[in-house]
């Protein structure tokens, strides 16, 4: 966990927000100093925590900050054990849970005493969940207060060396160094400016194909395609294709959809976006020209999506970068790729790519 602190005096209002919704107040004195729990608290790590900036709120006798779980699975009898989920009538078993939060507070008693207080204080479920969990009935189960106490109560920062100290000096960047960093950090705002003056628009097509926003199930037929786009498809020859052909479907000038079925029983559909203006109606909130690997990967958690990089043939004596972030919906491999650091295709398969 890293800290992200700004020094602010609490309110009757943040007081009030702390111990709102989940009622699941633990309690507990540490036999340590205010300044040192403020220290190590961000130190706390369990297989659910994030190497992210985390907000907190300080004034003399008084401290708070959160700590953040992620990716909380919840399947039939396989439940995580941070949380006692309450599901809506007709809810599915599996859920998946992207981020939950506890609030720690630490109050001062003496130079040498702290009280603390950790409550549960929001949960975030991922797009297909939020239907399903009652966030105001779901509580904790204790795990996580409980681990966070006997991290307080027994760790200690390692000190560091002299020997590491001089290391740490001698990794001091040098002035050509900090001038390219600087003129990277200047690049990467001025492409952040620019690329909040492309307008964002929303593909008709893009709606028709999707129209029950989410991904056409396999198997299909071209003809599933054709009727949704309302264009006819071209066909070329494919020598590992059944029937020796594809079929290509050119869309307002910026997109291209090909489906094929393939002698070795593979099916597959792939969506391809040319244009440099962001472009909605993909389902999932997905965006050309928009959506983020990262995003994505974070996205399709429950899912599994990994994210890594390749290469792809440009010519035959050239290859290209290309990141990618994968993942299986029930029985669809599916495959997002980001030629440009934003969603440029989409590709859908019966099988693993």
């Amino acid at each position: 966990m890293k800290i992200n602190l700004n020094y602010k005096l609490f309110t009757a209002m943040s007081t009030l927000c702390f111990s709102l919704s989940f009622a699941q107040k633990v309690e507990f004195t540490v036999p340590k100093s205010i300044d040192v729990l403020e220290n190590i608290i961000f130190d706390f790590k369990n297989d659910y925590t994030k190497e992210i900036a985390a907000d907190a709120a300080a004034m003399e006798d008084n401290f708070s900050t959160t700590v953040d779980l992620f990716n909380l699975k919840y399947d039939g009898g396989n439940k995580n054990p941070y949380l006692n989920l309450a599901l809506n009538k007709g809810a599915k078993p599996k859920q998946f849970i992207e981020r939950a939060s506890w609030m720690v507070n630490f109050k001062k008693i003496s130079k040498k005493s702290t009280k603390v207080t950790i409550d549960i204080e929001s949960i975030v479920p991922d797009r297909w969940s939020k239907k399903d969990v009652d966030v105001k009935l779901t509580k904790s189960t204790g795990k996580v207060e409980n681990e966070i106490k006997e991290f307080l109560l027994t760790y200690k920062r390692p000190n560091f060396s002299s020997v590491q100290a001089t290391a740490d000096a001698a990794a001091e960047p040098t002035e050509e160094q900090m001038a390219a960093a600087e003129a990277q950090a200047t690049a990467q705002m001025e492409e952040l400016d620019n690329r909040r003056l492309i307008q964002q628009t929303t593909s008709k097509k893009l709606q028709a194909l999707f129209g029950k926003k989410q991904l056409i199930t396999l198997p299909t037929t071209a003809d599933t395609f054709t009727k949704l786009l309302q264009i006819q498809p071209s066909e070329p020859e494919c020598e590992t294709c059944k029937g020796g052909k594809y079929s290509s479907w050119d869309i307002d000038e910026v997109f291209n959809l090909i489906y094929a079925k393939m002698n070795d029983g593979e099916e597959y559909y792939a969506l391809q976006y040319y244009g440099d203006q962001k472009v909605a109606g993909l389902p999932y909130g997905l965006v050309f020209n928009e959506s983020s690997a990262s995003e994505c990967k974070t996205k399709f958690a429950r899912y599994k999506a990994q994210l890594y990089q390749t290469t792809v043939d440009v010519d035959a004596n050239t290859s290209s970068a290309l990141t990618v972030v994968t993942f299986k919906m029930d029985n669809r491999f599916v495959r997002l790729e980001f030629g440009n650091q934003y969603l440029t295709r989409l590709l859908v398969s019966n099988k693993e790519q």
